[in-house]
């Protein structure tokens, strides 16, 4: 019910140090930490407020409550998880010894209706043709753990324009190392000198930026609720993400990436496209269906 074995989930109960913010003359409905993390982890992996509710339903009246109460904890657990788990290592691979970090972005369908995060051009996706947002990271080539992650943006943004943004935060530690990335980063390339993008032809370049996308697949494995539009408000998406890229590094960390990773994103990708495309042609369809006797030809 949470994507970890029962070992896995025991020792991240050790590891995870959470921050106590002090609620005067409120207590916590659930207080143990191993049963805020097991319900935290059974949001992320069912991604349904429903499915995490009926667990808490003998305690709390509402799913609001529910939410509220993952959420809280979600916040306290946060800064402890990045300093165990969101790091920036200075691993490089045999061969590719310039390589510090492989970079990409991944989307996240979310629904046209979201206010807050101004959901509508600015994150419909011209490339998927979805609502969506989308986040950039870098991983480390030789772990395919998260090293650095970028601000949510939506997903009409290109991925070069995340790229300049996030740059300037993890600069500094790439400590001379260059960064490996696809074509969408080729004015980079020629801008600051640090990128190696995949050249159509160069298979072995493409095997080790591969990387990155088995981190994605990985991700979207554990956690359903990256698989499907995003059920809370939008603005809550970044904290969810953050939390959620180190408990997959955490997941990577007891069992390294494998090729089926690579293809679950894949098949993710291929899924969001499919079904974009059923939702234009169904759209065509009753346009058709309805238009006006004297526009038919």
């Amino acid at each position: 019910m949470t994507g970890f074995t029962k070992s896995e989930f025991d020792l991240l109960v050790r590891l995870v140090q959470p921050e106590i913010y002090p609620h005067p003359g409120k207590r916590r409905v659930i207080e143990k930490l191993d049963d805020q993390l097991f319900l935290l982890l059974n949001f992320f992996h069912f991604g349904s407020p429903t499915v995490s509710h009926l667990i808490t339903s003998p305690f709390l009246k509402t799913q609001d409550a529910t939410i509220r109460l993952i959420h809280s904890f979600l916040q306290s657990v946060k800064v402890s998880l990045s300093d165990v788990f969101l790091t920036f290592r200075p691993d490089r691979i045999r061969g590719m010894e310039e390589v510090a970090l492989v970079l990409d972005c991944t989307v996240l369908p979310v629904n046209k209706t979201g206010k807050e995060f101004n959901c509508g051009s600015d994150c419909f996706s011209g490339k998927h043709k979805i609502y969506c947002v989308k986040v950039e990271v870098g991983v480390n080539p030789k772990t395919g753990t998260a090293s650095t992650v970028s601000k949510v943006h939506g997903g009409a943004v290109h991925d070069y324009v995340v790229f300049r943004e996030h740059y300037s935060q993890f600069a500094a530690r790439l400590d001379g190392g260059k960064i490996m990335a696809d074509s969408a980063y080729i004015g980079a390339k020629s801008e600051l000198g640090a990128i190696i993008t995949k050249p159509v032809g160069t298979p072995e370049l493409a095997a080790h930026r591969e990387i990155v996308e088995r981190f994605f697949g990985r991700l979207k494995t554990l956690f359903t609720i990256f698989r499907r539009p995003w059920p809370l408000k939008i603005s809550s998406i970044a904290e969810y993400f953050y939390v959620a890229f180190c408990l997959t590094n955490y997941h990577i960390l007891q069992n390294p990436l494998s090729e089926e990773d690579f293809e679950a994103n894949q098949l993710f990708l291929s899924d969001l496209i499919t079904k974009a495309e059923q939702k234009r042609q169904k759209k065509e369809l009753a346009n058709e269906k309805y238009k006006p006797d004297y526009l038919i030809d």
